[in-house]
């Protein structure tokens, strides 16, 4: 895993260096460096997404076999954006999507993950994100945010939200930067057919 100097020492590269990391706007470092931390904290965006109430009794976190047209319908979403200084509130038992406020492209020597910072998780806010960057990632992190206390909670577009840790990997020759590459609003994707869990499904109801 990389130390917050190595981090730094990554960002200082320039132009084509195969080990160059850019998040853009770059974070603030100087906090950072000399000390004993292995994670670089990323700030909250602009861009929300909220679920709106839904009409469906469930909804099949599968996708539909064979290719089929789905049975439900998408769940229905509404999009947000929040000036810097203005708020915006998750309230208790509520789920919510955001995004990162940094653009991130790692080189395909490095890979990493997200998590949420225990500072606000202690007041209730819980921040997951897509299982891990893989080498070759470009894009804002879309960042999952649930309140599982008891009052509502403000955030602010510009605040630190989350930390990210890094780690090196040895270079494939194919490029597989993840699904969620290059978004820079928060998305919601669909399940990908599984021709496994169609076999076990069929077999168990049968």
């Amino acid at each position: 895993m990389l130390s917050v100097t190595e981090i730094a020492g990554r960002l200082a590269l320039q132009g084509d260096n195969e080990d160059r990391l850019c998040i853009v706007p770059r974070p603030e470092m100087d906090r950072a460096e000399g000390r004993a931390g292995t994670s670089i904290d990323l700030r909250l965006g602009r861009w929300f997404r909220s679920f709106e109430q839904s009409k469906n009794s469930l909804f099949r976190l599968w996708a539909p076999s064979n290719g089929a047209a789905s049975e439900q319908s998408p769940l229905r979403t509404r999009e947000h954006f929040v000036r810097f200084g203005g708020n915006f509130i998750v309230h208790p038992g509520r789920f919510v999507l955001g995004v990162t406020l940094e653009w991130l492209t790692l080189p395909m020597n490095l890979s990493g993950y997200v998590t949420g910072k225990s500072s606000l998780g202690r007041h209730g806010l819980v921040i997951e994100t897509a299982a891990g960057l893989h080498p070759g990632f470009s894009g804002c992190l879309t960042l999952e945010l649930a309140n599982v206390g008891e009052v509502p909670l403000a955030i602010s577009p510009g605040m630190e939200i989350c930390q990210v840790f890094l780690h090196l990997t040895k270079a494939g020759s194919v490029k597989n930067p993840g699904a969620l590459s290059g978004q820079r609003k928060p998305g919601l994707s669909l399940p990908a057919r599984d021709p496994v869990f169609e076999r076990l499904r069929g077999t168990n109801l049968g």
